[in-house]
């Protein structure tokens, strides 16, 4: 970009350049109306502006000097091509490149950047242009423009007013919306004013005017809430100069002529209002989608149809929210992309997810509410597509790292099983008692415990094997003889209970953290809802067209689509609650199941209990009736031992006896026979 030749003065001066916004194709084959085409260079320029758009038009009558004006907006003489060097076949708009940001302060105090943008559009009234296009320019610039500034000569007669004369009634025109302000601002520029300056230009032009076209007069003061009129008298330099603008030094031209360029220039931009949907600021893709309708409704159309402004604003605003929701949706998903593949290594604890989780839609929801449009009503169900798209994406997110949760704490309880459990199971290493069982599982549980990822999906794991793998490792100690049917029983009994307070454990997890994060973004939503309305508000007190109307209006409807997201977060959460609550009583069934089931197992097992120990006591009687027979088998036995032996030792005696009374009578009779001898002898 060149140096520029500046104007100097108070007037900031510009870098940059024009370049085309759009052309005029005339249709040579057929007597008829050509083809506006828009140049796809200057849309994607304009596409990216993100702040509020102040668009100047500068329009008038051929060779009377806007375009030099318009260079001069930019603190410069030069820029935009002047004169000769304009030739006649060009047609169309030209706008500054790039677009400059002007500061200014809001009636709360509050300063905002604004991009302003200037167009220069050729110049009306060439004989030789077509006269359909002439008007549709004129509409045109007005429908794009926030400042519209005619350029017209200082006598103001009837050769001299240009298109003003479609003043007399726009309606037929353009269809305006019913709030806010839609026509641009007036500036009318009497160029070459010779004569004595009156106490009010504005209403020495409309004097004129009325003189002229009396309806046009009418028309501007009906259509145009407030206008301008600066008087600009000749330059005061030579014929050469004067077709040579784009070199001129503001010190060679007239004093006066340019004190009154420095002050319309400067008044201009004091007062540049802003363009408006409603009670919304136009940006840069609304602008873009704005004029793209407009020249595709101009060109279906050889004369100048109606513009209808609240379809195309209802147009726009749908354009605008769905561009809108699509980069919000976009910038959440690139950066929960970049945190969880680059910053972070999944699995991540679901605290430090959230955290991730908010920042990022704490970005999209900045971006998205910077860029919708349209009233409060409209917006709600903006909001709510949105809330439905990033819940989805939410969801693909969450799912990937409950996964990866999953799979790790699997994996550590998988490890831990086959180092304290399942290698007891196996025939080499089987543990010794029961004991011996419950000690592993122990151990197991808590080296789990102190390895895992602490989450639902951790508590859903353990809660897995209590209700899978240790039922298989119970029955298989069972069949192994190392623990009784009845315990076991109890075993499993106590391990589904277990198992169901960690899935409850987790459900409510689960549920508090969807109850939180539902929380977050609504009280975000609800900040960036307030924000937005306050914008509103503050574009509402801008605009001079149903003011108050509009305030209520916006009131109303603020209040009402509060009321509805109230509503719609209420009856979520309510839901939520629920579904807790049901979750609560399905516990509260299942501990009671579970306690019936106790209470079972124990009226079995004392029942058992009693049946063995009436086995037991038959056994000990009928041991008892054994032993006692086997003990009174063993005294008859010896008894009849004892007689006998006793019947033997009396049968000796006796024999014994017997010999000995028969040695006793052999002796006496032994005795006998020898004193029978002794007296015989």
């Amino acid at each position: 970009m060149s140096a520029g030749n500046r104007f100097g003065r108070e007037i900031e001066f510009r870098e940059g350049a024009p370049i085309q916004l759009l052309q005029y194709v005339e249709d040579n084959s057929k007597d008829g109306f050509g083809e506006i085409v828009l140049n796809p260079v200057a849309l994607n320029i304009l596409q990216t502006i993100r702040e509020p758009l102040a668009i100047i038009s500068v329009v008038g009558s051929y060779r009377r000097g806007k375009s030099w004006f318009a260079n001069v907006l930019h603190g410069r003489h030069d820029g935009f091509d002047l004169g000769a060097k304009v030739e006649g076949c060009t047609r169309g708009i030209y706008m500054w490149f790039p677009p400059f940001t002007l500061e200014s302060e809001q009636p709360d105090g509050k300063i905002i950047q604004k991009r302003v943008i200037v167009l220069d559009s050729e110049g009306i009234d060439d004989p030789k242009q077509d006269q359909h296009w002439a008007t549709k320019l004129f509409i045109l610039c007005l429908a794009l423009s926030s400042t519209f500034i005619y350029n017209i000569n200082g006598i103001v007669g009837r050769d001299d007013i240009g298109k003003l004369y479609l003043m007399t009634d726009l309606s037929n025109f353009i269809q305006e919306p019913e709030e806010g302000d839609f026509l641009p601002r007036l500036v009318i520029l009497l160029r070459d004013f010779t004569l004595e300056n009156p106490e009010s230009f504005k209403d020495y032009f409309l004097e004129k005017l009325n003189n002229v076209n009396s309806e046009a007069a009418k028309g501007i003061k009906k259509f145009f809430y407030d206008f301008d009129v600066y008087g600009l008298p000749h330059p005061g330099c030579k014929r050469k100069m004067l077709q040579h603008m784009e070199d001129a030094d503001t010190d060679e031209l007239d004093e006066e002529f340019v004190d009154e360029v420095e002050n319309a220039v400067k008044s201009i931009y004091s007062q540049i209002p802003l363009k408006y949907i409603g009670s919304s600021t136009m940006k840069g893709s609304a602008f873009v989608k704005f004029l793209n309708d407009i020249v595709e409704r101009m060109n279906k159309s050889e004369t100048s149809s109606l513009l209808s402004i609240p379809s195309e604003y209802e147009s726009i605003i749908q354009f605008v929210a769905q561009e809108a929701i699509k980069e919000a949706v976009g910038i959440y998903q690139e950066q929960m992309d970049h945190m969880l593949n680059e910053e972070v290594k999944l699995p991540i604890l679901w605290d430090e997810f959230t955290e991730i989780h908010n920042n990022c839609i704490s970005e999209a929801n900045k971006i998205f509410f910077e860029k919708i449009i349209g009233n409060p009503t409209q917006m709600e169900s903006f909001i709510e597509e949105l809330s439905e798209k990033m819940s989805k994406i939410k969801e693909e997110f969450t799912k990937r790292n409950s996964d990866e949760l999953t799979a790790y704490n699997e994996n550590i309880a998988k490890d831990y099983w086959e180092r304290y459990v399942k290698i007891g199971l196996n025939q080499e290493n089987l543990f010794e008692s029961n004991d011996e069982f419950q000690e592993a599982l122990k151990a197991f549980e808590l080296a789990y415990e102190k390895s895992m990822m602490k989450s639902s999906e951790a508590a859903k794991v353990i809660a897995s094997y209590m209700q899978n793998q240790y039922p298989t490792a119970i029955e298989y100690m069972t069949q192994l003889g190392r623990m009784n049917a009845e315990l076991a029983k109890a075993m499993k009994a106590k391990e589904e209970a277990e198992t169901f307070r960690l899935e409850a454990l987790a459900r409510e997890e689960e549920f508090h953290r969807e109850i939180e994060a539902q929380k977050h973004e609504r009280e975000e939503s609800e900040r960036n809802f307030k924000t937005k309305m306050e914008e509103l508000r503050a574009n509402i007190d801008q605009q001079t067209r149903s003011h108050e109307e509009m305030k209520e209006r916006l009131i109303k409807e603020r209040d009402i689509t509060a009321e509805k997201y109230n509503q719609k977060f209420e009856q979520l959460h309510n839901e939520m609650l629920e579904q807790q609550k049901l979750n609560e009583e399905d516990k509260r069934k299942l501990l009671e199941q579970q306690q019936a089931k106790f209470e079972q197992i124990q009226r079995e097992a004392e029942e058992e209990n009693r049946k063995r120990t009436e086995e037991l006591k038959e056994l000990l009687r009928q041991d008892k009736e054994k032993a006692i027979e086997k003990q009174n088998e063993f005294f008859q036995k010896q008894l009849t031992e004892q007689i006998a032996a006793n019947q033997k030792q009396y049968s000796e005696i006796i024999d014994q006896i017997r010999r000995d009374n028969e040695n006793w009578r052999t002796a006496i009779s032994n005795s006998r026979r020898d004193s029978s001898r002794c007296v015989i002898s």
